[in-house]
């Protein structure tokens, strides 16, 4: 497959990729991770990094299904320094990954992604592109959901990854969205690895960059379906992390992030 979609997270079969895709050698690369909270595009940007820079990304969490969509870095011991980023969805101070790439995007799209990831598979039969019934979002396993709870979680990454002290790129996933070349610029340069990536611009956002991607379009809200007091500490999180980048990297979150409570 040689198209990535920037609408979400897919994975990318080998038999087309862009170009040649190899490891380091041992101790190449510095221990970087791609941090996001799942369901934030965390595989696409793992992909294109792949392409851009011609060297495979890692993981802290070793996916078969990834590994056999030809993500080869998967199985490697990220610690070894042959995979150029390496995936993490927590931060762990006491995890050799120091600079990162923060990969962020709004938790409440992240949020129904990763419902879509967990349920959308009995639609499609795959994760990857499936997506949650009106039924899924009517019953409990949507309705009940601790809303406040995965807010606290999104917090902590985003959080502890700002105020580590390390090196931090914020990559806004609805930014690069929006405009991936740019924001895959940012991205070689943190890296500090340069490769003729240009040169795959058309095979990786020209007209074939349009197939496998989970349809964003739906009849319906499913936040309409939960009570607007559940999601007001989704509301609060968004507003912190805003607040520290702004003291940090002097940016912030899009003003869409937050939902009307009222």
């Amino acid at each position: 497959m040689k198209v990535i979609n920037a609408i979400l997270p897919i994975v990318a079969y080998t038999q087309e990729r862009c170009g040649t895709i190899k490891l380091g050698e041992k101790g190449q690369f510095a221990p970087v991770s791609l941090s996001s909270y799942p369901g934030s595009g965390n595989t696409w940007v793992r992909y294109m990094i792949e392409e851009f820079t011609g060297y495979y990304t890692g993981s802290v969490f070793h996916d078969g299904k990834l590994y056999r969509g030809g993500f080869k870095g998967e199985y490697e011991d990220y610690t070894d320094g042959k995979v150029i980023v390496t995936k993490a969805h927590t931060f762990r101070s006491e995890r050799p990954l120091t600079d990162a790439i923060m990969l962020i995007r709004n938790p409440y799209d992240a949020f129904l992604s990763e419902f879509n990831r967990v349920n959308g598979v009995g639609v499609t039969g795959n994760d990857h592109t499936g997506k949650a019934s009106l039924d899924d979002f009517l019953s409990p396993k949507w309705t009940d959901m601790n809303f406040g709870k995965y807010a606290v979680r999104w917090y902590r990454l985003y959080s502890g990854l700002l105020e580590s002290g390390h090196k931090m790129l914020p990559i806004i996933y609805e930014e690069m969205k929006a405009d991936p070349k740019q924001e895959m610029e940012k991205i070689v340069n943190f890296l500090d690895t340069r490769t003729d990536y240009e040169s795959k611009y058309e095979c990786l956002f020209g007209d074939n960059s349009k197939r496998f991607k989970r349809s964003s379009e739906r009849e319906f809200d499913p936040y309409d379906f939960i009570d607007n007091e559940k999601l007001e500490a989704v509301n609060e999180v968004i507003i912190k992390i805003s607040e520290t980048l702004n003291r940090t990297h002097g940016i912030t979150l899009p003003e869409t992030y937050l939902r009307n409570l009222h």
